[in-house]
C-alpha cells in the first residue's frame, strides 16, 4: 500500500523528535509529486486504470511544477518523492529533478526501471537521489511480462537495475504480492539479495480510482501474505522494532492519525493537492491557489474527519498491525468508516505470528 510516509528515512531515530515537532506545527515535511499518470506498462493491478486515456488528467507544465517546488520548499518540505505513472516518461524530468536537487530536497524516485538510459544514469550519478525504488513483479520474463502486459519489459527492468547499480546509485526493490507472482516470491527476494539491495513487499492491492474493483481479484489471502512477510527474520525484526517504538493510540475521535495532512501530502499530475494518494475526496486545486493556502485547507479538513461513535476500529488494538487507513477503506467500501476486512485479517495474522515468535523465545 503506497503512501507518502514511505519516503521517510528508515531507522534514523535521531529524526524522531524533528518529525514530531514538524507534526505539532503542521509542517509539510514529506511530499509525493506524481508527475504523470502515463506509463509505458499496462500492469493488471494498477490503480490508475487501463491507460486508455479516460483516466489521464492534463499534466502540469514544467513552469508550474518548478513554481510548485519553490512553494513547497518555502513551506518546509524536505523529503520529496517523484512518482507516477512512470515519471521518466516526462521529457522534462531531468530539468525538474535537477531543479529539485538544487533546492535541497532529499529526493526519492519510484520507477518501473524500464526507461533507465545512459543520460538518466549520468544525472543520478551527478546528483544522487536518496533512493531509486523499482518494482519487480516477477523473477522470470514470463511472469513479469504477463503482469505488465508488455513483452520484453522484464529484460528492460533488469537492465535498468544493473545500469544504476554499476554507477553505485542507491536502489531498493519492491514487489506487489499477488496471485500471479506469489509462486515466485522467494525467487524475487533472491534476485534482490543477488543484487545486494534492500527489498520490501506489499500485498495490499486496492481498487482503481474509477471504482473498478477488479484488481482485488489479484490479492493473495491474508494468511499467505503474512506467511511470506514473516519468512524473513529481518522483516520480523522490523515489526518488533516498530511496535516497540510506537505506542497504540487511545480511542481518539480522529479518523486519520497517520502523517497525511499533518506532515505529508500528495500532488497529482493535474495539480490536485491531497493529504495522500488515496484520500481522493479531500482535495485542493493548486492551479487556482497557492500551496500554502491548499496545505492550510487540507490540514484543517482532515482534522475535522471524526470516527463516529459506532466506528469498529476506534479502540481496536490491531491498528498498529493492520495498516489502518480510512482512505483505503473508502476506496474499497465506499465509506472511510467501514473497515477493510482484508486489512483487518492481516492485522490479526501478524499479531498471531508475533505472539508465536515471542512464546518460542520465552524460557520454558
Amino acid at each position: 500500500m503506497e503512501c507518502p510516509e514511505a519516503v521517510y528515512p528508515d531507522n534514523m531515530h535521531y529524526l524522531r523528535d524533528f518529525t514530531a515537532r514538524s507534526a505539532s506545527l503542521r509542517v509539510p515535511l514529506s511530499g509525493s509529486l506524481d508527475l504523470t499518470h502515463r506509463c509505458n506498462l499496462r500492469c493488471l493491478h494498477c490503480y490508475t486504470g487501463d491507460h486508455s486515456g479516460d483516466m489521464l488528467v492534463p499534466e502540469m507544465d514544467t513552469g508550474k511544477i518548478i513554481s510548485l517546488l519553490d512553494e513547497i520548499c518555502d513551506a518546509g518540505c524536505l523529503y520529496l518523492l517523484f512518482t507516477g505513472g512512470e515519471p521518466l516518461l516526462r521529457e522534462d524530468f531531468p530539468g525538474i529533478y535537477r531543479y529539485a536537487k538544487e533546492k535541497g530536497f532529499l529526493i526519492s524516485v519510484f520507477t518501473n526501471g524500464t526507461l533507465i538510459s545512459d543520460s538518466i544514469v549520468k544525472l543520478f550519478e551527478e546528483l544522487p537521489p536518496r533512493i531509486i525504488e523499482i518494482s519487480l513483479y516477477g523473477a522470470t520474463e514470463q511472469t513479469y511480462d504477463k503482469i505488465t502486459g508488455v513483452k520484453g519489459s522484464y529484460k528492460k527492468c533488469i537492465a535498468g537495475i544493473e545500469q544504476l547499480l554499476a554507477r553505485r546509485i542507491n536502489v531498493r526493490l519492491k514487489t506487489i504480492l499477488m496471485t500471479m507472482n506469489s509462486h515466485e516470491f522467494s525467487a524475487i527476494e533472491d534476485t534482490a539479495k543477488a543484487f545486494g539491495v534492500k527489498f520490501r513487499l506489499d500485498a495490499a492491492i486496492f481498487p482503481r480510482f474509477n471504482g473498478d474493483l477488479s484488481p482485488l481479484d489479484l490479492r493473495v489471502s491474508p494468511s499467505e501474505a503474512v506467511e511470506k512477510e514473516f519468512s524473513d527474520v529481518e522483516r520480523v525484526a522490523q515489526w518488533e522494532t516498530f511496535l516497540h517504538n510506537h505506542r497504540q493510540r487511545s480511542s481518539s475521535d480522529d479518523l486519520y492519525y497517520c502523517g497525511a495532512g499533518v506532515t505529508g501530502f500528495y500532488i497529482d499530475p493535474g495539480g490536485g493537492l491531497r493529504p495522500c494518494l488515496m484520500t481522493t475526496t479531500l482535495a485542493y486545486n493548486l492551479l487556482k491557489g497557492s500551496f500554502a493556502a491548499g496545505w492550510k485547507e487540507i490540514a484543517s479538513r482532515i482534522r475535522e474527519e471524526k470516527t463516529g461513535r459506532d466506528f469498529t476500529c476506534k479502540a481496536c488494538e490491531m491498528k498498529l498491525l493492520c495498516g489502518y487507513c480510512p482512505a483505503f477503506f473508502e476506496l474499497e467500501n465506499g465509506d472511510a468508516r467501514i473497515r477493510s476486512e482484508y486489512l483487518c485479517t492481516m492485522g490479526h495474522r501478524r499479531r498471531d505470528n508475533l505472539q508465536n515468535i515471542s512464546s518460542k523465545r520465552s524460557p520454558a
